[in-house]
C-alpha cells in the first residue's frame, strides 16, 4: 500500500470511526460488491451460484462507483461468486482505479491459469485455501484445488495474498499444513468460522465441531500467530472467536451490544442492492445504490448485533478495538 493509500483510507476510516462513535450518520469507508454470483464450483457452504444470476453492466458499475465514491468509500472489495468469470473484470477493476479506491478481490483463483492478466491491477487479493486437496475438494467439489497453489506462487511476488479458509471438519486438522505453505510461498492465512443461516451460505455445523473444540481451536491459533506464524486474522478477533458460545449460531441481536455494520462498511450485491452488510442480505430491505443513496435511504436497522462471520466480525474489531485492531491492520498490511 503506498503512502497516498494509507493516508486516504486512515482519514476515511477515522471519519467513519468518530461518526460510529457519536452516533451519527452513516458514513462508510468500506464497501464490498459482488460483481456475479455465478461461479464455476459449488463449495458446500455457499449458496451465492444458486440464486439470481443476474449482474450489473459496466455502464451501472460505473454509475454504482461514483454513488460508493461519494459516500467516503475507499477501500473496495471485488467478490462473487467467482469474479474470474467475468470477462470485463479487468475493466471492473479499472473503474474501481479511477475512484482511488483500494481494492481488493476474491478468486478461487482455479481459473487464474487462463486469464491472469483479469486481476493485474487489484492491490491485494484474497482465495480459498481449506488444507490439501483431500480436505479442500471435501467441502469445495473435485478439481477445486487444481491450479491454485500455482497461482498462488506466481501471484504471491508481487502482490499481496491472503488464503481465507473456512474452519470445517475438513479444514481443521490442517492448520500445519496451512501454515507451511504460506512460509514456502509467501502468502498468510486467515481463517474464519463456517457460516449458517442466511441467503448467501447453505449447510451446518458438523457435530463434530463442538462448542469446546473450536474455542480451543482459535486459543491455539492465537497462541501461533503470537509466535509469528503467518497468520492475518487479528488478535482482537481471535480472541472474541475463542470466548464464542454456540458456534452453530453466526450471529444474533444482543441489546447491549452496538454492530458498525451499514455504518462503517455495506454489502452490495450483483444488481447494486446495498445492505449493511453480506450477512443480513435476505433479513433486511436492501438500498438500491442506482436509485438511492445509502447514507439517507438506509432505515438504519440491523437484523443482529453480535455475529461469528469472519470478513464482518474483523470489521467490527476495528470499530468495537480500533486501537489493538488498528496496530494489528497495519502489520498484516502495512
Amino acid at each position: 500500500m503506498q503512502p497516498g493509500e494509507k493516508v486516504r483510507l486512515g482519514y476515511a476510516f477515522g471519519a467513519s470511526l468518530l461518526s460510529w462513535m457519536v452516533d451519527g450518520p452513516p458514513r462508510p469507508f468500506s464497501a464490498t460488491f459482488a460483481v456475479t454470483n455465478r461461479c464455476n464450483l459449488r463449495c458446500s457452504y455457499c449458496s451465492c451460484p444458486l440464486i439470481d444470476r443476474g449482474q450489473l453492466d459496466l455502464d451501472a458499475i460505473a454509475q454504482l462507483f461514483e454513488r460508493l465514491a461519494a459516500s467516503g468509500i475507499q477501500r473496495l472489495g471485488l467478490a462473487g461468486g467467482e469474479p474470474m468469470v467475468r470477462d470485463d473484470l479487468p475493466e471492473i477493476i479499472a473503474l474501481a482505479k479511477t475512484h482511488g479506491f483500494f481494492v481488493s478481490l476474491n478468486s478461487n483463483l482455479t481459473l487464474h491459469h487462463r486469464h491472469p492478466e483479469r486481476l493485474a491491477r487489484a492491490d491485494l487479493l484474497y482465495t480459498s485455501l481449506d488444507g490439501p486437496p483431500v480436505a479442500h475438494e471435501a467441502a469445495r467439489g473435485a478439481g477445486a484445488q487444481d491450479g491454485v497453489l500455482a497461482a498462488i506462487a506466481d501471484i504471491a511476488p508481487r502482490t499481496p495474498l491472503i488464503a481465507i479458509c473456512v474452519v470445517t471438519e475438513h479444514s481443521i486438522g490442517h492448520v500445519d499444513w496451512l501454515l507451511e505453505q504460506a512460509e514456502r510461498l509467501g502468502f498468510r492465512v486467515h481463517f474464519q468460522p463456517q457460516c449458517v443461516d442466511t441467503e448467501i451460505v447453505r449447510g451446518s455445523v458438523s457435530p463434530a465441531l463442538t462448542g469446546d473444540r473450536l474455542r480451543a481451536f482459535w486459543s491455539d491459533l492465537l497462541a501461533r500467530k503470537r509466535r509469528g506464524r503467518p497468520i492475518v486474522s487479528s488478535t482482537p478477533y481471535l480472541e472474541y472467536l475463542a470466548r464464542w458460545d454456540d458456534f452453530t449460531v453466526s450471529a444474533l441481536l444482543d441489546s447491549g451490544a452496538r454492530c458498525a455494520a451499514g455504518r462503517g462498511y455495506l454489502y452490495v450485491d450483483p444488481l447494486g442492492n446495498a445492505y449493511p452488510c453480506a450477512y443480513t442480505k435476505g433479513k433486511t430491505a436492501p438500498v438500491n445504490l442506482l436509485t438511492d443513496a445509502w447514507e439517507t435511504a438506509w432505515n438504519r436497522e440491523t437484523p443482529c448485533t453480535r455475529c461469528t462471520v469472519g470478513p464482518m466480525l474483523e470489521f467490527n474489531m476495528l470499530f468495537q478495538r480500533p486501537v489493538a485492531a488498528v496496530l494489528d491492520g497495519l502489520r498484516n498490511y502495512g
